[in-house]
């Protein structure tokens, strides 16, 4: 049986951008770029698992013959499933695949999140084939959402929306960044979705945007940063909220009106044909003007999808054009060190006009909840 519906669809595309790049096929690793094209794909811990896809004919799972039910019952309903056992290895299959392509001399493509190793040993049974990456090639393909992904990515974000407001009143003094890590993760799963992260910070952590949620406990006068997101049937959400317990420190509500204006300025200037760095600039610049520009650590999105984290990427230096039906999260923060920090983060889609949000509206203050 061949691939059929979106599936083949969406391989008859990557198939074209092969031939139309010159390259003589592809092999993907056991990532959300194989599980665009198929459906599936199964972590295989040291084992290699891989998709080949030719620039012309039907793409092959080469496995762990333990992984090969899976691998045939996967959604495209690919037939071409080949079994390696771990005596044999599976180097010698995946040069008897390329073999019939007839790629001598060729370039291929590969998955960025292969193993080193594995593209070690691919390049050993091509040794006259040079191999790049197929993130660009990827990344085109994957970008602009269906009417069915963008469906998908809109009940995502309804269930986080919920999620968030349900655990505020959780929020008490005296809770640890855990503990309500682990309330987001119950709330989810009683929603039928698959947590996929949960950033919990309280006081000075909140200025730390890559935190690792710890034990610190809840205090009168925290600013708290809420950065949680999920994946329901693969497709994924991601939302940042700030708030303050009682009374934060006065340059507290400053900083957020600062940050939500200039959430408001990438969400205002997201259009199709505007530049990715456009974006990034109005966010920036609105925090620049206000005297916090060297507060603002990162960039200010990224594009989402079955990937929490995907082109395109919002960012200084990014020329690409904006196109309807691109998603990506606006997410401008200021940090101060020792203190606190402001993020506020929606997921928008771009329309044929403009950018829409995909989550609520987060509050235009900085909301106060209870001790």
């Amino acid at each position: 049986m061949t691939a059929s519906g979106r599936w083949a669809e969406r391989i008859a595309r990557a198939q074209a951008a092969l031939r139309e790049e010159g390259l003589g096929g592809m092999v993907l690793g056991p990532s959300d770029q194989m599980r665009y094209l198929t459906g599936w794909a199964e972590h295989g811990h040291e084992r290699f698992i891989g998709l080949f896809v030719p620039e012309k004919g039907e793409p092959v799972f080469l496995v762990p013959e333990m992984n090969a039910p899976q691998a045939r019952r996967s959604p495209a309903g690919l037939s071409a499933v080949v079994g390696w056992r771990d005596a044999e290895g599976w180097q010698s299959a995946a040069g008897e695949i390329l073999s019939r392509w007839r790629v001598e001399g060729r370039t291929l493509a590969v998955d960025g999140e292969l193993h080193a190793v594995h593209l070690l040993d691919l390049q050993a049974v091509t040794p006259a084939s040079r191999w790049v990456a197929a993130g660009a090639l990827m990344a085109r393909l994957r970008e602009i959402k269906s009417a069915e992904e963008l469906e998908l990515l809109r009940r995502s974000a309804s269930v986080t929306d919920a999620v968030y407001e349900a655990c505020l009143p959780h929020l008490r003094e005296g809770i640890t960044e855990r503990q309500v890590q682990d309330v987001i993760s119950r709330l989810y799963a009683e929603r039928g979705t698959r947590p996929a992260f949960a950033l919990v910070c309280f006081g000075a952590n909140s200025a730390l945007p890559h935190h690792s949620t710890g034990d610190a406990r809840l205090r009168r006068g925290d600013v708290v940063i809420l950065d949680i997101g999920c994946l329901l049937e693969g497709y994924a959400s991601d939302i940042t909220r700030t708030l303050a317990v009682a009374e934060p420190e006065p340059e507290a509500d400053r900083v957020y009106d600062v940050v939500w204006r200039a959430h408001c300025a990438a969400l205002q200037t997201a259009r199709p044909g505007v530049t990715c760095e456009a974006v990034d600039e109005a966010a920036r610049a609105v925090i620049r003007e206000a005297g916090y520009g060297g507060q603002f650590i990162h960039r200010t999105g990224h594009g989402i999808g079955l990937s929490t984290h995907e082109p395109p990427y919002i960012v200084q230096g990014n020329r690409q054009e904006l196109r309807p039906g691109m998603c990506f999260s606006d997410e401008p923060g200021v940090y101060l060190e020792g203190r606190f920090g402001v993020r506020i983060e929606n997921i928008v889609a771009v329309t044929e006009t403009g950018a829409e949000p995909m989550n609520a509206w987060p509050p235009d203050r900085l909301i106060r909840i209870p001790a």
